[in-house]
C-alpha cells in the first residue's frame, strides 16, 4: 500500500509539474500573440495614415491639373485671339456693298437719271470705319443737269465706355456749284446715347476745315465746327432704317453754315446671294451757295445692290 501510494503521489506530482509547464507556455503563447496584435494593429494604422495622404496628395495633383487644363486652352485661345487682332491688316474684315439705279422719261420730256453706289465697313474690338464713293448723273431734255460725285470715309476709335473718338474725310465733285471741288476733313469725340443689338444712336462734336476750288471758288481754307448725329435701326431680321446729320457751322463768317442729312432703308431681297434694295433721300443746304446757285440741293434715289 505504501509502495502504490507512493507512486500515485509521484504520478501526480509529475503530471502537475506537466500540467504546469503547459500552463506557463500557453500563458507565454497568448501574451506574445496579444503582443504580436498589438503590433500589426500600430503597423496598420501607420499604413491607413500614410495610404491617407497619398491620396490627398493624387486628388490635390488632379484637381491641379484639371484647373490647368480647363485654364490653358482658354489662355491659348485668348492669346490667339489677341495675335489674330494684332495680325489683321487694314484691308481685311470689310464688308462691302454695291447698289445702282436709273430712271428716266421719254416722249415730250426726255429725262435720265442714275447714280452708283459703292460702300465699305470695317468692325475690329477697338475701331469702327466706314468708306464710301457715289456718283450721280442726270440729263434733263438731252441737257446735262446734274454731275456730282462723292468719296468719304470715317474712322471711329472706341473707348471702354460710351465715349469714343473720331477722323472723318471728304472729296466732293460738282459741276453745278460754285466751286467744282471741295475738300473737307474734321476730327473729335462721339457719344453713344444708344447701342444695342436693334438700335444704335451716337452723338458727335469736332472741328475741321473745307477747301473749295476750281470753277468759280473762292480757293480758301475755312474753318469749320462740326455737330452731328448718325441712328441706325434694325427693323427686322432683313430690313435696316438709318438716318444722320450733321451741321458745319463756319467759324471764318460768323452765320454762315453747311448742312447735310440723309435717310433710308436697306432691304434684303435674298441673303443666299446678298440682294438689296435700297431708297432714301439726301438733303444738302450751303447758306452761301454762291451767286446764281440754289441753297439746297435734294436727291431722292433708289437702286438693287448687292453686299458682298
Amino acid at each position: 500500500m505504501n509502495i502504490t501510494r507512493i507512486s500515485a503521489i509521484a504520478l501526480l506530482t509529475l503530471s502537475g509539474s506537466a500540467l504546469a509547464n503547459d500552463r506557463n507556455d500557453a500563458i507565454q503563447r497568448v501574451e506574445a500573440a496579444q503582443r504580436a496584435l498589438e503590433l500589426a494593429q500600430a503597423e496598420l494604422a501607420a499604413a491607413q495614415v500614410e495610404a491617407a495622404s497619398y491620396t490627398q496628395t493624387a486628388e490635390s495633383t488632379s484637381e491641379s491639373a484639371s484647373e490647368t487644363a480647363q485654364s490653358q486652352p482658354e489662355s491659348e485661345d485668348g492669346e490667339a485671339a489677341s495675335e489674330a487682332a494684332q495680325e489683321l491688316a487694314w484691308n481685311e474684315g470689310w464688308e462691302y456693298s454695291f447698289s445702282a439705279g436709273i430712271s428716266g422719261t421719254s416722249g415730250n420730256n426726255e429725262n435720265f437719271s442714275g447714280r452708283v453706289n459703292l460702300k465699305g465697313d470695317r468692325k475690329t474690338d477697338s475701331t469702327e470705319t466706314h468708306a464710301y464713293a457715289s456718283y450721280l448723273y442726270s440729263t434733263s431734255d438731252g441737257q446735262e443737269s446734274a454731275s456730282r460725285g462723292e468719296l468719304g470715309f470715317k474712322n471711329d476709335w472706341l473707348l471702354d465706355g460710351p465715349w469714343r473718338y473720331f477722323a472723318e474725310g471728304k472729296y466732293e465733285y460738282d459741276e453745278f456749284q460754285a466751286w467744282q471741288h471741295r475738300l473737307s476733313g474734321a476730327v473729335g469725340v462721339g457719344y453713344e446715347f444708344i447701342n444695342n443689338e436693334k438700335t444704335t444712336l451716337i452723338g458727335r462734336v469736332g472741328v475741321g476745315a473745307s477747301y473749295e476750288f476750281g470753277s468759280n471758288a473762292d480757293e480758301k481754307v475755312i474753318p469749320e465746327g462740326l455737330l452731328g448725329l448718325d441712328w441706325t435701326h434694325q427693323l427686322s431680321d432683313n430690313t435696316k432704317l438709318f438716318a444722320g446729320t450733321t451741321y458745319y457751322p463756319s467759324f471764318d463768317e460768323l452765320g454762315e453754315f453747311r448742312w447735310n442729312s440723309a435717310a433710308g432703308i436697306e432691304v434684303i431681297l435674298d441673303a443666299e446671294t446678298g440682294m438689296t434694295m435700297n431708297a432714301g433721300v439726301e438733303h444738302r443746304h450751303d447758306s452761301s451757295p454762291g451767286s446764281g446757285i440754289r441753297p439746297n440741293d435734294v436727291d431722292y434715289f433708289m437702286g438693287i445692290g448687292w453686299k458682298f
